[in-house]
């Protein structure tokens, strides 16, 4: 008796034990990101899948709260512009490492039948991702459409008194239309006694206009003294890198608004202000990767010069350690367009 109870248990647990196996064997793999990438994921944003809609144009309009907007584009007109179609819902089972997305359409379409359609995602990045309908066996790729184009400038100049002397981190937003710059740093204003102040804030549009415009006069700062020097540094952006970037600018601006700045002298806080924005491109994929100036360089800059020398100095040698990102004025795309 005692052994018949023995082999029926063994029984019992060969068969939990294949179970387990046969669910393990029969779940769908999960989805990947790019080679050695850990980033969050993001959809929201304009992105094409030609598998999806045919020889149909269609752009897919993906909104934080759910909702896919089906556009009908036109080469006449920029992405703002395109006509919406119809609209569907979506839903991601894990948003910022999705292995599964959902959509629901209350009417058939070009794209989707009625009623809820259920893929897989394979492999996912920044810029695009990889679908397959686990009923059809249907795969599609789906890439984003670039309707912005974002940079990020650090500069600084340094004269005599008489000259107006200014350092500061700019972001520029190209979206076809219109060039959107924000930027912060210290500028020379005049006290109430009518002498010179620095002070740190945002930087009037006639000042960074002057210094850009200055941006690919390498040679002729080489051969000045420093005395009279303008140093910039300027970097093309992904839209995430953008986002987190600009987070550090609203940080900052929020900072001046409030009178809540770290540090009473100004160049303190353009220096931290620069560490600050240079941390936010440490990407977890490193698709660009920022070679800021260390601890050491630092410590040497400040025991070398005086204060309102150091933003100068600091933006010389991270153009020095990034010259191959260095965007130059005859490379930047004045004229941009989103391609449809």
């Amino acid at each position: 008796m005692k052994r018949a109870i023995f082999i029926f248990s063994l029984i019992v647990i060969c068969l939990a034990l294949s179970r387990i196996a046969f669910s393990q064997s029969s779940a769908e793999p999960s989805a990947k990101a790019d080679a050695a990438k850990a980033c969050p994921f993001s959809i929201v944003g304009l992105w094409r899948s030609v598998a999806i809609t045919g020889s149909t144009p269609i752009v897919f309009d993906f909104s934080p709260e759910g909702w896919v907007a089906l556009l009908g584009p036109s080469t006449d007109t920029l992405p703002q512009d395109f006509e919406i179609i119809t609209t569907v819902t979506y839903k991601l089972d894990k948003p910022t490492a999705p292995g599964r997305i959902e959509f629901t359409a209350d009417r058939g379409n070009d794209a989707f039948p009625r009623g809820t359609t259920s893929m897989q995602i394979l492999l996912y990045s920044d810029d695009s991702f990889i679908t397959v309908n686990p009923i059809t066996g249907h795969q599609a790729q789906w890439v984003r459409m670039q309707t912005h184009r974002y940079f990020l400038t650090f500069a600084a100049i340094s004269g005599p008194p008489q000259r107006q002397r200014a350092t500061f981190a700019m972001l520029t937003t190209l979206d076809g239309r219109q060039t959107k710059v924000e930027a912060l740093g210290v500028q020379i204003t005049k006290a109430a006694d009518g002498k010179p102040l620095s002070v740190f804030g945002p930087i009037a549009a006639e000042l960074y206009d002057q210094l850009t415009d200055e941006n690919d006069r390498d040679k002729k700062n080489a051969k000045k003294s420093n005395k009279d020097d303008t140093v910039l540094m300027r970097l093309e952006l992904t839209a995430a890198e953008f986002k987190k970037t600009h987070n550090v600018f609203e940080i900052w601006d929020k900072y001046v608004k409030t009178q809540a700045l770290p540090h009473d002298n100004p160049y303190q806080n353009v220096m931290e202000f620069f560490n600050r924005t240079a941390e936010s491109l440490d990407r977890c994929d490193e698709k660009l990767k920022l070679h800021a100036p260390t601890q050491r360089e630092r410590d040497e800059i400040a025991s070398r010069y005086d204060s309102p020398q150091h933003p100068l100095e600091y933006v010389r040698i991270t153009r020095k350690k990034n010259g191959e990102l260095h965007v130059k004025d005859s490379e930047f795309p004045w004229g941009w367009k989103p391609t449809l």
